[in-house]
């Protein structure tokens, strides 16, 4: 199925991006179209998967974590998929990349305290078919968006 989007699905996505929770009426009032149509715009968008879900954006200091990082790991490459796999499970990574170049993959992940950062490091590179993990503190994030702009 083709999965063109035009010019106004655009922008109630751009709505939605910017707050999940806004109303079919308050998107009618912002673009000027009937609510029938944002309804059905949003239902192909849900159908065709370019909508996959809603979210929502947490303070993560005010919940205790403290400390971002961003771990690269080189991983023997027959075993990427499976390593990575068993990661994602852990409830301190946010994001997992599978990557070129001289580490297989790229983690961002959260931390309330620097114990529990050693303690994942450590588990990491305790793992068989991990050959290496390069390690940065994030000092200060700019941006943090999980979509681009359309």
């Amino acid at each position: 199925m083709k999965k063109d989007i035009d010019d106004l699905d655009r922008e109630i996505i751009r709505i939605l991006q910017e707050n999940a929770r806004t109303s079919y009426r308050e998107i009618k009032d912002s673009l000027g179209i009937s609510i029938g149509t944002i309804h059905n715009r949003i239902t192909k968008l849900k159908e065709n998967d370019i909508i996959e879900g809603y979210t929502i954006r947490l303070n993560n200091v005010k919940l205790g974590y403290k400390l971002t990082f961003l771990i690269r790991m080189q991983i023997d490459g027959k075993f990427t998929e499976k390593i990575l796999n068993e990661i994602s499970e852990k409830p301190e990574v946010c994001s997992i990349f599978h990557t070129t170049g001289e580490q297989s993959a790229a983690l961002i992940c959260r931390f309330k305290n620097s114990d529990d950062v050693h303690e994942f490091i450590r588990d990491l590179n305790q793992r068989a078919y991990v050959r290496r993990t390069v390690s940065n503190m994030v000092l200060k994030e700019y941006k943090n968006k999980s979509y681009v702009n359309i």
